[in-house]
């Protein structure tokens, strides 16, 4: 897998909340590695972290909707 994929990856996880030592085996790359990683990717990271916690928001929004129709 090259590096850009590696790094898609890595924005994924870490956004999800992973913490670096779990991410570190998933990927097969060094805790130091992806701590720098994240210091590079931050924007990255905070930018899907935010999609994704916007989706949830809407979907637990929707579900009380139902709920209170």
């Amino acid at each position: 897998m090259a590096d850009t994929e590696i790094k898609k990856q890595f924005i994924k996880l870490r956004a999800k909340g992973l913490s670096f030592d779990k991410i570190a085996k998933e990927l097969k790359k060094s805790k130091p590695t992806l701590i720098d990683w994240s210091r590079e990717l931050k924007e990255e990271i905070a930018n899907l972290k935010a999609l994704e916690l916007e989706a949830l928001q809407e979907e637990h929004y929707l579900s009380i909707k139902a709920r209170l129709q």
